[in-house]
């Protein structure tokens, strides 16, 4: 159970306050041209009120989704544990980094 980017990660993990897995999901990225918005807007549509994205998973557009809905997004480091609280604030870097990541593997597929 550990961070894996949205556009590669098998599952979608919703925690509750206290880090106990509510329910596991299958990724809806996996079978979408659009990989990291369908993940963000499958968070908005359970309401969830925080987002932990591993690094490379916030491109501009799951950003602005997310950032529409009031949601908090932190960033984790792939690989890491999901029950991990070596988080961090969301920032433009991030956010243009997840782009061109996302950009790139568009090109790759």
């Amino acid at each position: 159970m550990k961070f894996e980017i949205f556009s590669k990660a098998r599952y979608l993990i919703l925690l509750n306050e206290n880090g106990e897995i509510l329910e596991k999901r299958n990724n809806p990225a996996l079978n979408s041209p659009m990989k990291r918005p369908v993940v963000a807007k499958e968070c908005v549509e359970l309401k969830a009120n925080e987002v932990i994205a591993p690094h490379g998973s916030l491109c501009f557009p799951s950003y602005r989704i997310l950032k529409k809905a009031g949601v908090k997004m932190l960033i984790a480091n792939p690989r890491d544990d999901i029950r991990t609280r070596n988080l961090r604030e969301v920032n433009m870097r991030e956010v243009l980094y997840s782009s061109f990541l996302a950009v790139t593997e568009r090109i790759r597929e």
